[in-house]
């Protein structure tokens, strides 16, 4: 045998190892993410119902959804809520992360204090904001009307404008602290030398941090868009905890229309056909986001 053909048989045993150290994890991904995703476009063209006998349904389940005057609705009311909460959470997330990264007294509690909305789960979390905008004996009424900024109780909850507003601050409230946390470790990956040496050219700590810290985590942050982007898409329990997608249907999202059509009209076609339409709409916008991050975007390390 020539040395040529020997490193070839010598490299196609060594890729039979590394095919067969990685078919476990091959078989579970097709098993729990590939096969669910089949399952659901498979049903996404056919009748599935507990009420009506199984039949091929083709295109019918995506025009009665998109023609659903609830779906206008719907993905208005998700566009708001997605344009308004993600610009907030990545401004409140990268004041929290600034302030993390400096060094004082009782920091390390501090980080571990903001990490405590991350933690809770999202249906508690609507809960726990519930208490707090209940129109009759919320806290926030009482504290406003306590302390005279207010006569009169307001109907947060009862009211659809406001009821929103709510929605949105309790998705920042739970959302800031991952955003909070990436930007951090974004920031501490920068050299200390270029804040040393803009020290010294004269800049002041708001052109540091808008010359050289904004830039160097501008890639971090498209992640964080992107995540928070993808979390306002899909957030459903923290909407059914606190309003249950009312007053009406002012605080309807996407996913708690999928919701309300797979569980309370008992059509899982047309669900299943709504969350294909959500689920492309999301591999676009990640593709177009991913375009976004520079390709020198990782710092090198230097000596």
């Amino acid at each position: 045998m020539s040395a040529r053909e020997g490193a070839r048989a010598r490299a196609r045993s060594s890729s039979g190892i590394a095919y067969a150290m990685i078919l476990p994890t091959l078989l579970l991904v097709c098993v729990f993410t590939l096969y669910p995703y089949a399952y659901a476009l498979w049903s996404s063209f056919r009748i599935t119902s507990p009420l009506l006998p199984p039949a091929f349904a083709g295109w019918a389940n995506y025009e009665a959804v998109l023609t659903s005057p609830y779906f206008v609705g719907a993905v208005r009311n998700t566009l708001i809520f997605t344009l308004l909460s993600v610009p907030l959470v990545l401004i409140v997330g990268v004041a929290v992360a600034s302030l993390l990264n400096e060094k004082f007294w009782g920091v390390g509690l501090l980080k571990a204090t903001v990490l405590l909305p991350w933690a809770i789960p999202a249906a508690i979390s609507g809960v726990i904001w519930k208490w707090v905008f209940l129109d009759g004996w919320g806290a926030l009424n009482a504290i406003l009307y306590t302390t005279g900024v207010i006569s009169h109780y307001i109907p947060w909850l009862t009211t659809p404008r406001l009821a929103m507003l709510a929605v949105i601050v309790a998705q920042v409230w739970t959302q800031f602290p991952l955003a909070a946390v990436l930007t951090l470790a974004a920031m501490q990956a920068i050299p200390e030398e270029l804040y040393e040496a803009a020290a010294i050219d004269g800049a002041n700590r708001w052109q540091r941090f808008r010359r050289i810290t904004l830039p160097l985590i501008t890639p971090m942050l498209v992640i964080v868009v992107l995540f928070e982007t993808l979390m306002s898409l899909t957030t459903f329990d923290l909407t059914y905890s606190l309003t249950g997608g009312g007053p009406g249907t002012s605080t309807t999202l996407i996913s708690y229309f999928i919701w309300a059509e797979s569980f309370k009209m008992l059509n899982f076609g047309n669900g299943t056909a709504l969350a294909i339409i959500i689920a492309l709409f999301s591999l676009l916008l990640i593709f177009g986001l991913l375009k976004t991050i520079p390709n020198d975007a990782i710092l090198e390390e230097r000596p």
